[in-house]
């Protein structure tokens, strides 16, 4: 444990008395100092609570207004043996002044950046464990597990039943002579027999899930992400308050201390499973033990463990687990296709396909226990805007560490339902970790709180919508009387009232499903006005052309107008709060490439643009839609990686924003994308199969007749 002086001055330091911090401090460095040259100890022998203890003097001489002896102990870190003092010593010294002119009367507030552990200074609450009203959309989390769990015990019923039970032969099974009035109860009875054989099968089938699902992510993070377990002195030594903090509330809730794990590679990341409350794992990066302050892993390590206390994960990991044997299948085909360079690697789509589709019944649960898990963690520590640090650091810390990858990454990607945030709604928090000032940083989100296609695009992210999340805690953070980590200005209105004109758009971004709802309703009227002369899967041929019509007009609704580019920047583009993912903005902008590496399968791969407010996805279409990607679209643009550009296309706004991209300039040469292009040749193709579907099945009676 580390000693009580400096334990005593870390706590000085987070309550804000900077000076009684310097003091104890310095004497504990000095008594340290006396006690190695008493035992004859090298002077630059490596000694990780004397590291500790200096990194925080740092802290406490900057904070205190001591600029210069903040520089010299910085300097001294330098040449430090240690490399991780050094590499946090080179990112910390560029944000200390070289010179005071007077000293600080409140806490300093520098730009936060995704690499450097932040000099923290934040207000929290005076007592810990203040009971706070959650929020009405945090919604019945009990309803919630209970509803899930009992729709998966259902569907894994159901399908014990179509692939085992439905084949059993119970012919055999008959009354004696003299029970003959009995007779007519058993298909009854022998339906009974296979829906109970399933219903045992689905029963054994998810005991053995309760204790092999654990097993399951354990061996599946070892050998994808290099998982190593870490014991609770390793966590004190980034972060005492994160460690103190697990065993006072594993005390309280009467629960085993969790599992800590440790993976090595990759951006800011936390996530947390299990099947059992006293079997539950919370897994961090070393990038997010070397990135957060103290106050911000502990924010994390608490919002993890609510997720166990509150039970949803449990859940999740129960039900989610089965998923993870289709996206191991996923990596290994995705990794055999790299080394063959051959069709074995494209089979790759289907399965990712398979596991997205299979992972949207948990986002709703997903959504709600992270509410819950914020209000624990709130509850907890006393310190929301701890959480919302976090939580905007690890968003930029993500996009930095994952722009260049050559694909996508699979730690991402599997740990999507169990992990601290979305990864794939952290462009906005990104672009706001960069601002310095709150108000303006808060404009970003202005989108998730007022836009009316938040609520709908929602249903696409497996988290909370980042404006939302952090509107919550700016509400936490005000019942505990403290300033809001981000202003986010929100009038008392709330969201804007739909307009008028949102029912067509939404109307037309799903126009496919309104294609396929019209063409079955006239398929089924001509079906009955002419029942002697069509066949019934006219009705499904006209459901088919309905389809290729809503991709027409897709086509051409979404693409419609002057195509006028404005010059803009990303930043500019994530504060519109009228932005849609129908209506899209002709811009023009210009950065650096990224995203996609020099070879390998692209699965789920996209280019990115940064310039200098922030990171923004593109999409490539290929006149051959996801098919000519690829074979051939993503290899010319792949050349374009790492080289400055200017991009022209449509931007568009969901959950997360991106730009339909309508070519890539460099120089005087430019790579065309077509995406209404593809839009209607789709639409054709798709059209004429149902147009030969309605000419051919009213005749295929009459073609069975003649055989």
């Amino acid at each position: 444990m580390i000693p009580d002086a400096l334990q005593a001055g870390r706590e000085a330091l987070q309550q804000g008395r900077f000076q009684e911090a310097v003091q104890l401090l310095e004497a504990y460095l000095a008594q340290s100092r006396q006690q190695g040259e008493a035992a004859a100890i090298p002077a630059d022998a490596s000694d990780s609570q004397a590291l500790e203890a200096q990194m925080n003097l740092v802290r406490a001489y900057h904070l205190a207004g001591e600029a210069e002896k903040a520089r010299a102990l910085c300097l001294e870190l330098l040449q430090h043996p240690d490399p991780q003092a050094r590499g946090w010593a080179q990112k910390i010294l560029p944000r200390l002044p070289q010179t005071v002119e007077k000293p600080a009367a409140s806490p300093p507030s520098p730009e936060p950046a995704p690499e450097a552990q932040p000099l923290s200074s934040r207000q929290r609450a005076g007592q810990l464990g203040l009971k706070i009203p959650l929020p009405e959309r945090a919604g019945s989390l009990r309803w919630a597990k209970w509803g899930s769990l009992a729709v998966g015990i259902l569907f894994l019923w159901w399908l014990s039943f179509v692939l085992v039970g439905a084949h059993l032969d119970f012919g055999w099974l008959s009354f004696p002579r003299q029970l003959w009035f009995l007779q007519g109860l058993l298909p009854w009875l022998r339906n009974g027999l296979r829906w109970l054989v399933a219903g045992s099968l689905a029963v054994n089938f998810g005991v053995g899930l309760l204790f092999f699902a654990p097993w399951l992510m354990d061996h599946l993070h070892r050998r994808l992400h290099k998982l190593r377990w870490a014991t609770l002195g390793e966590i004190e030594r980034h972060s005492p308050e994160a460690a103190r903090l697990l065993q006072r509330l594993c005390a309280q809730k009467q629960l085993k201390q969790p599992r800590l794990g440790v993976i090595p590679e990759g951006g800011p990341l936390a996530f947390v499973y299990g099947t059992l409350p006293d079997g539950g794992r919370i897994v961090v990066t070393q990038a997010l033990l070397q990135q957060l302050a103290p106050d911000e892993i502990a924010a994390v390590y608490a919002q993890a463990l609510g997720r166990i206390v509150n039970g949803d994960i449990l859940v999740m990991t129960l039900l989610g687990s089965p998923l993870q044997l289709v996206y191991l299948a996923l990596e290994q085909v995705s990794q055999l296709g790299n080394k063959r360079r051959d069709l074995i690697g494209h089979v790759a789509p289907l399965l990712y396909l398979i596991y997205t589709v299979l992972s949207y019944p948990l986002f709703f649960l997903s959504r709600l226990g992270t509410y819950h898990a914020d209000h624990f963690a709130v509850e907890a520590t006393g310190n929301p805007n701890g959480l919302v640090a976090a939580l905007l650091k690890s968003a930029a810390g993500l996009q930095e560490a994952h722009k260049n990858d050559r694909r996508p990454s699979s730690l991402l990607h599997c740990t999507r339902l169990f992990s601290l945030l979305d990864f794939k709604t952290t462009t906005a928090a990104s672009a706001a970790s960069r601002l310095r000032d709150p108000a303006q940083a808060g404009q970003v989100f202005l989108w998730d709180q007022l836009n009316p296609w938040a609520r709908w695009m929602q249903v696409n992210s497996s988290h909370p919508l980042p404006g939302h999340r952090f509107q919550v805690l700016a509400e936490y953070a005000q019942r505990l009387r403290l300033a809001p980590e981000l202003s986010l200005g929100r009038p008392k209105g709330g969201a804007a009232p739909l307009p008028a004109r949102f029912w067509l758009d939404l109307a037309i971004y799903a126009a496919e499903v309104v294609g396929i709802l019209v063409g079955w309703l006239v398929g089924l009227i001509l079906y009955l006005l002419l029942q002697d002369r069509l066949d019934p899967k006219v009705i499904a041929a006209a459901a088919v052309v309905g389809y290729g019509v809503g991709l027409w007009a897709k086509a051409g609704l979404m693409y419609r107008g002057a195509f006028l580019p404005q010059p803009t920047d990303v930043l500019q583009l994530l504060a519109d709060p009228e932005a849609d993912p129908c209506r899209g903005q002709p811009v023009e902008l210009e950065g650096e490439l990224l995203g996609l590496g020099q070879a390998g399968y692209q699965l789920g791969a996209e280019p990115k643009l940064q310039d200098a407010t922030g990171l923004i996805p593109l999409r490539f279409t290929s006149p051959l839609g996801p098919v000519g990607n690829v074979f051939s679209g993503l290899k010319r643009l792949r050349g374009l990686m790492g080289r400055r550009v200017k991009v022209v296309g449509w931007f568009r706004r969901g959950n997360t924003a991106w730009v339909d991209l309508a070519y890539v300039q460099v120089g005087s040469d430019r790579l065309h994308s077509r995406p209404r292009l593809w839009l209607a040749l789709l639409g054709s193709g798709v059209v004429l199969l149902g147009i030969w579907g309605a000419f051919y099945f009213p005749n295929l009676r009459l073609y069975l007749r003649r055989w």
